[in-house]
């Protein structure tokens, strides 16, 4: 694509970020290049290095992109008994994960040298993610402290994430179940075991 006219960095950063999901999309991370990604918006490959320090920087940048993404699909689930809430998020990360599934591992796939750092930004987003499960375990275990709160969370969002990477690669082995319900077993299942409603769940 030739280039018409110069941009700012920051319009630059913008397209370039744009181009590289579009890339993605068609051609998953494995067609990706710093090249193509530079061809795409008409400038050359060092002009992207001097924006973003590293190819890995961009990619950093895509993948915060789709957390930023993700974060507004999550932040929009309302519901009023926090089971349910956390129970939805659950599904809407994995309907998110489907949807932009390139961009989806891409954020996870991606590693750094280690010369290079997360960016704060991104791991402040990264932390208000875990917050939205935080603030509503603080809701259904308001005696646990702070620390065995973000532990609950970590265990509910690996098992959240597990069956949604594997259902990504066609790995679960469990073509009758569905995954939004194999999402809220595991929630349910992990809750009431820690004693959330474990009375009702025995009567």
């Amino acid at each position: 694509m030739a280039r018409r006219k110069e941009h700012s960095h920051d319009e630059i950063r913008v397209m370039a970020i744009e181009a590289a999901i579009a890339l993605l999309q068609q051609q998953g991370v494995q067609g990706l290049s710093l090249r193509k990604i530079a061809s795409e918006i008409g400038y050359v490959p060092s002009t992207l290095i001097n924006i973003f320090g590293s190819y890995n920087y961009l990619l950093l940048a895509v993948s915060e992109a789709t957390l930023q993404l993700l974060m507004s699909h999550l932040s929009a689930v309302s519901e009023n008994d926090s089971l349910r809430h956390i129970i939805v998020m659950a599904q809407k990360y994995s309907e998110f994960a489907h949807s932009q599934r390139q961009c989806f591992k891409l954020v996870f796939e991606l590693q750094l040298l280690e010369s290079e750092h997360l960016p704060a930004s991104q791991g402040q987003l990264i932390a208000n993610l875990f917050r939205l499960i935080e603030n509503e375990l603080a809701l259904l275990f308001p005696n646990e402290t702070i620390e065995q709160q973000l532990q609950m969370s970590r265990v509910l969002w690996g098992g959240i994430h597990g069956l949604t990477a594997l259902s990504l690669d066609n790995k679960l082995f469990a073509d009758t179940v569905s995954l939004p319900a194999l999402l809220e077993s595991h929630v349910t299942g992990y809750l009431q075991g820690m004693g959330y409603q474990r009375e009702e769940a025995c009567c």
